[in-house]
């Protein structure tokens, strides 16, 4: 549970003792210099030295630092001008102040794991083992009303772009948003014991059920879609997919760290999945990857480095060294910018969505600090990119080898003594045998991307041999496999046809004179994407029903149908549908979504119809014999008018009941529908057989039966 306020709260100009009280904890003293902290850039920890250092983003330089006791492990939470340190182990936490570079708020949650997150004025303090959420002030860290406390365990919490968190509830398969502390409707997004993980992806919550290999999108409207994701995302290790807290775009990477490496990203806007698989030494050893514009960053705990791999372009990844040694390297997207920190040692790097780089030496103490004030710096070179394919012939983070030295060149004219090796006889013409060709490498990097009715496959060419094609081969039935593409590429192929129901790997096959050899197989994807929204959604009125049409979604493929809710519900096919058995003189709501093998739109349409009665003017009929008697029912002996022998008005029938069943004297007709007429300022009712109103049936088109 967590602890309530012990916040000591001081500002160091009105509070001195509370501050130095503070310091003495961080083990900090009052800066000697006001730092100019750059606009654009991010807090970084050192763990070894206990430092926090403000590194300007666009430079890659420090331009401040906070000492803290060395050895201690603590998160930072960042967001704007809210800094607060969390020690996980106790649930410690602390607000930097970076105008003054100092400590000035403590708060002792006193529950171990506790989770923040901050987002402009708004904060939340999570305990996931006994499920309570108490909202608080970011800059004082005080509670803010009263805890909230749903079933554990808790999931992280994400706050999406308009403040509000949401909270994976994984003891009932749902995540729950929380406004102004009060739990609101929650969303179900899988079955109880399911892990869960939210994304917030341009400001809108994405939710992977990892077992499910689901991703729920929840729109801005509160409408809710899911897209499919490939079945080996449920084969992630226990804990679930690893997915980054939140994107900047629509984008959402999603990695299946455990056996394949498979790293699948999300496209929320057209709704597609691409695929890869990473040749990583240890999957288990990835952390949780990072997107900035299309590029993916997935730190590699084995090396100390990034693996950088482009979903636009594809192709092969790209390895990029930050920690000199093996380790955890923290990734995280601010600004605009990405950050990989080595925590447990004195590098970092920044990245521009560019793919340009600064290095950064977070040992620099030449800038204000607890004690310090700053020396000239020199000036720092120009950022070098970082999507360069390294030299394979080159190690990161090692010493580099032995240099190769050259032999000196072979001497030319007559030499004395004994030649080697065997003469030729006159006449005989001796020839070395042909070598026998070496089989090609294997292809690398085989990447799939659904798409509406296909499936888009790009891969990297061998590295070694000599190829003359590569043909493709798919798994499954159907569809239609181009036959090759050349040596000199495109590395490109596009599969089309095949059955959205149906997931497909891909193999692709390099040829050569020495033989084949396959790729590793792609991860299974399907050739279609989750529908978007129907448009056109109308409905025309009838009698107790409405003639419902739309326009197909423009990705929709094949085997989508329509799930219909509100005043009618049911699985539709095709883009119309007929609803019968409603009440009249009512208005209806309807709402439509399209759904198929790959997920359902996250946006419903919907559309209203209004069943007035249609009155009409008709005469009333066969008055010759006998008046017309009019009635307040339509069982009959409720007279309470009549209209006299002879004569013949324009009456206004509203709509047709059934009742007493009456036979004409003058035509001999028999009938029991009777017709609601208006009559002297109210309602009164006339058999139908004494008006000329339409014939053929109950009610007679174009009236309505009278369900009121």
């Amino acid at each position: 549970m967590l602890r309530g306020d012990r916040g000591t709260a001081v500002v160091a100009s009105v509070v001195a003792m509370a501050l130095v009280a503070a310091a003495a904890w961080f083990g900090v003293g009052v800066s000697s210099a006001t730092p100019k902290l750059a606009d654009v850039g991010a807090w970084l920890w050192t763990k070894a030295k206990g430092r926090i250092v403000y590194v300007n983003g666009l430079s890659g330089e420090v331009d401040g630092y906070l000492d803290h006791q060395a050895g201690r492990q603590l998160r930072v939470v960042q967001d704007g001008g809210n800094v607060l340190l969390v020690d996980d182990r106790t649930g410690h936490v602390s607000r930097v102040e970076p105008s003054r570079l100092s400590v000035e708020q403590t708060r002792d949650f006193g529950a171990a794991g506790t989770q923040l997150a901050v987002s402009g004025t708004v904060g939340y303090a999570v305990d996931p083992a006994s499920g309570q959420i108490q909202q608080i002030d970011p800059v004082t860290l005080g509670s803010v009303g009263a805890p909230l406390t749903l079933p554990a365990p808790l999931g992280p919490a994400r706050i999406d772009g308009g403040g509000r968190p949401w909270v994976p509830v994984i003891a009932k398969g749902e995540v729950v948003p929380v406004s102004q502390g009060v739990a609101a409707t929650p969303v179900k997004v899988g079955e109880p014991g399911e892990e869960l993980s939210v994304t917030i992806a341009g400001g809108l919550p994405v939710v992977v059920n990892t077992r499910a290999a689901t991703a729920t999108i929840i729109g801005s409207d509160g409408g809710v879609g899911e897209i499919t994701l490939p079945n080996d995302v449920a084969r992630a290790a226990k804990g679930g997919a690893l997915t980054p807290a939140g994107t900047e775009g629509p984008l959402v990477p999603v990695l299946s760290a455990a056996g394949s490496g498979l790293l699948v990203v999300i496209d929320t806007g057209s709704n597609a999945v691409l695929s890869t698989k990473f040749a990583a030494g240890d999957p288990a050893k990835l952390g949780v990857p990072q997107i900035l514009g299309s590029k993916v960053y997935v730190p590699d705990e084995s090396t100390g480095a990034l693996i950088v791999w482009d979903s636009a372009a594809g192709g092969r990844p790209t390895t990029l060294q930050v920690a000199q040694r093996p380790g955890p390297v923290d990734v995280f997207v601010k600004d605009g910018l990405l950050w990989a920190n080595d925590e447990n040692g004195d590098k970092a790097v920044v990245i521009d969505p560019e793919g340009r780089k600064h290095d950064i030496d977070k040992a620099d103490s030449d800038v204000p600090g607890p004690t310090s004030t700053p020396r000239p710096k020199t000036p720092r070179p120009e950022p070098t990119r970082s999507d360069t394919r390294p030299d394979p012939a080159q190690t990161t983070g090692t010493d580099p080898g032995p240099t190769r030295t050259r032999a000196d060149p072979p001497t030319s004219g007559p030499t004395s003594g004994p030649t080697s090796g065997p003469t030729r006889e006159p006449g005989k013409n001796a020839r070395s045998p042909r070598p026998t060709p070496s089989a090609p490498s294997a292809p690398g990097a085989v990447s799939a991307r659904s798409g509406p009715g296909k499936v888009t496959v790009s891969f990297s060419p061998s590295t070694g041999g000599k190829v003359e094609r590569y043909p493709l081969k798919a798994s499954g039935g159907g569809g239609s496999v181009p036959d090759s593409v050349d040596a000199g590429g495109p590395y490109r192929f596009e599969f089309t046809g095949g059955d959205c129901a149906d997931e497909y790997t891909f193999v692709v096959v390099a040829h050569g004179e020495g033989g084949e050899v396959e790729s590793e197989p792609s991860a299974g994807v399907r050739p279609c994407v989750a529908p978007g929204s129907p448009s056109g959604f109308t409905a025309k009125a009838r009698n107790r029903g409405a003639a419902l049409s739309w326009t197909a979604p423009a990705n929709a493929g094949e085997g989508v149908t329509y799930e219909l809710t509100g005043a009618a519900t049911g699985r539709v096919t095709g883009t119309s549908h007929t609803v019968d058995g409603l009440r009249n003189d009512q208005k209806h709501t309807f709402t439509l979504k399209a759904r198929n093998a790959a997920g359902e739109s996250p946006e419903a349409v919907t559309t209203e119809v209004d069943l007035a009665y249609p009155k009409r003017s008709y005469k009333n009929a066969n008055n010759d014999q006998t008046n017309s008697k009019i009635n307040s029912c339509p069982t009959g002996g409720c007279q309470i008018g009549k209209i006299e022998k002879g004569k013949y008005l324009n009456l206004t029938v509203i709509c047709q009941v059934r009742g007493k069943s009456v036979t004409e004297d003058q035509t001999g007709e028999t009938s029991d529908i009777w017709d609601r007429i208006e009559w002297n300022g109210g309602t009164a009712y006339i058999s139908d057989t004494l008006m000329a109103t339409p014939r053929g049936g109950f009610p007679a088109a174009p009236l309505y039966e009278c369900t009121d």
